[in-house]
């Protein structure tokens, strides 16, 4: 889709929850779980020059939450989830938390739109990745993984086992599924070395 729910440009922002709506609808058609979608990705950064954005936090919050009361209806009506994002601070300034995402769905009364808890934002973002996510748990609705670096699992710094038996402990049901580049000569042997000592944690 070419507009972000968050999107400073209203044109912009409308384009894409027309096209995601019909995401959502091929998606219903199909048998389809649903979309993820951020706030947005890249668009602005206070970390970075200009470090002033263009809209306040206030003119944020409604679009968003415009942009996510419509999807709900949408979700509503497709028998699909909308599954909300959080990003790192340095790729979006809007959403970069469980908790921010929480916020969004509870000050909104959404019923189809879940979190998406992925370890390499959260490593950034979170002070403590497990209670996060144990914190979230009844919205938690799906998962990404990667290491620290965003390189695959069982490469860099994170403990995949705590993590996992956070999520065993508080019953998650939904998909657990790899957002990660692969750093090795031999990409498939890598991604097989990873996959294998994950099943270990």
């Amino acid at each position: 889709y070419d507009g972000w729910i968050g999107d400073f440009i209203e044109e912009r922002r409308l384009k894409g929850l027309a096209q995601i709506e019909q995401i959502l609808e091929a998606l219903s058609e199909v048998g389809g779980k649903g979309i993820i979608v951020p706030a947005a990705w890249g668009m602005f950064t206070f970390r970075l020059p200009p470090m002033t954005s263009p809209r306040s936090v206030e003119g944020d919050r409604q679009a968003v939450s415009a942009s996510l009361r419509w999807l709900d209806q949408v979700a509503a009506r497709t028998g699909t989830t909308v599954f909300l994002e959080p990003l790192n601070r340095y790729q979006d300034h809007m959403i970069n938390t469980l908790a921010d995402a929480r916020r969004y769905i509870e000050e909104n009364h959404l019923r189809h739109v879940q979190i998406i808890g992925d370890f390499y934002h959260m490593n950034i973002e979170e002070d403590d990745i497990a209670a996060a996510l144990h914190d979230h748990r009844d919205l938690l609705g799906h998962v990404h993984i990667a290491d620290n670096h965003r390189y695959q699992p069982g490469s860099g710094s994170l403990n995949f086992a705590a993590l996992f038996n956070q999520l065993r402990a508080d019953d998650y049901q939904g998909y657990v599924v790899y957002e990660c580049r692969v750093r090795a000569d031999d990409l498939a042997q890598a991604y097989q070395k990873s996959l294998s000592w994950l099943r270990e944690c």
